[in-house]
C-alpha cells in the first residue's frame, strides 16, 4: 500500500556514445508509460554553491553539466556523485519526465516514462536548461518540434 514503492525498482539502462549528443542512456528493458525509470541522484547543494561550482566549471572549460535544480536552494549536482541518470539526454519531445516525490520526509527526484519505451530506445527528458554563461547550447535532439537551442 506504500505510495513510494516506485523508487525501489529502477529500470536497467546502458550508457552509450551517441552520434551527436555525447554520452547517452538507452533502455535495456521495455518500459511502460508511467513506469519509474530511475532516480536522479547526486550531491545536494544550495543555490550559492551551485553558482560557485558553475563558475569553477566555466573557468576549467567544462562543457558538460550534471546539475538539476529542484528549487532555489535545492540543486542536485550529479557531476561526481551521480548515477546513470546523469547521461539521459535532452529532447524537445522527451520520453521521460522528472517528478519530485516525498519519500520518508525527504525530497527525491524520479524519472518516469511519458510513453512506452522499447529496448534500445534513448532515454530523454526536457532539461528546461537555464543559461548561466556563454552562448546558448545547440540542441541536437532531432525532434520535429526542436527549438534548436537548449
Amino acid at each position: 500500500m506504500c505510495c513510494n514503492r516506485p523508487f525501489r525498482r529502477e529500470k536497467r539502462v546502458e550508457i552509450v556514445k551517441t552520434q551527436l549528443c555525447g554520452w547517452g542512456a538507452v533502455a535495456l528493458e521495455a518500459i511502460e508509460k508511467g513506469d519509474f525509470v530511475k532516480e536522479f541522484v547526486g550531491e545536494v547543494v544550495d543555490g550559492v554553491t551551485c553558482q560557485e561550482r558553475l563558475e569553477d566549471m566555466k573557468q576549467r572549460g567544462d562543457e558538460n553539466f550534471y546539475m538539476c535544480k529542484v528549487s532555489k536552494n535545492f540543486v542536485i549536482d550529479a557531476t561526481f556523485r551521480g548515477n546513470d541518470c546523469r547521461f539521459f539526454n535532452h529532447s524537445c519531445t522527451p520520453n521521460c519526465q522528472l517528478e519530485n516525490w516525498q519519500v520518508n520526509g525527504k525530497t527525491r527526484l524520479g524519472v518516469f516514462a511519458l510513453q512506452a519505451i522499447q529496448v534500445g530506445d534513448p532515454l530523454t527528458y526536457n532539461y528546461r536548461f537555464e543559461q548561466h554563461f556563454g552562448p546558448q547550447t545547440e540542441c541536437f535532439c532531432g525532434a520535429a518540434n526542436c527549438r534548436g537551442k537548449l
